[in-house]
């Protein structure tokens, strides 16, 4: 009974694990923010060989969350002379390693998830250095359910730019 507590125990611990996402966002210090009001979002690089990551809908529906949440942050897409480009990256790989057990007899475990991280940079035109940096890391179970929480996980990156008033 104990044998099989401690499994269970291992197998919690491990889904928390996987399911951890980190996020960060930078700022370059001398940009300020609330002077931008308008963007143009530039085409999406996608380095995956993951087919549910690595399709043009996927890529579609991305971008038109990440054009969304900067909307709802108060700025305006423009398709000439923006404050600011938005470029967006997402690298996808399936990774394979094992997890320890937490009693003794319990040899490593076989884990397998897919890991992905979404860049979105927000950059002034003529310039190559970004303003301001999004980056969130999300490790799934699947393939389609990292390809399912991206978008959230764009949300999120977005909804730390500060909103400007309307």
């Amino acid at each position: 009974m104990r044998r099989l507590a401690a499994l269970g125990l291992v197998i919690v611990v491990s889904s928390v694990w996987v399911a951890a996402d980190e996020m960060s966002v930078q700022v370059d210090p001398r940009a300020t923010l609330s002077l931008f009001r308008t963007f143009a979002l530039r085409a999406a690089e996608i380095n995956s060989d993951r087919p549910e990551l690595d399709n043009t809908l996927f890529v579609k529906k991305l971008g038109n969350t990440i054009r969304m949440a900067l909307t709802a942050r108060g700025l305006n897409e423009v398709a000439d002379r923006p404050d600011l480009f938005v470029d967006y990256r997402l690298t996808g790989e399936d990774v394979s390693t094992s997890a320890r057990g937490f009693t003794r007899g319990m040899g490593p475990r076989p884990l397998r998830f897919t890991q992905g991280t979404l860049v979105i940079d927000l950059t002034r035109p003529g310039e190559t250095s970004a303003v301001w940096r999004g980056v969130y890391r999300d490790d799934e179970m699947t393939g389609s359910r990292l390809m399912q929480k991206l978008p959230e996980d764009a949300r999120k990156l977005i909804a730390r730019y500060p909103s400007r008033p309307r």
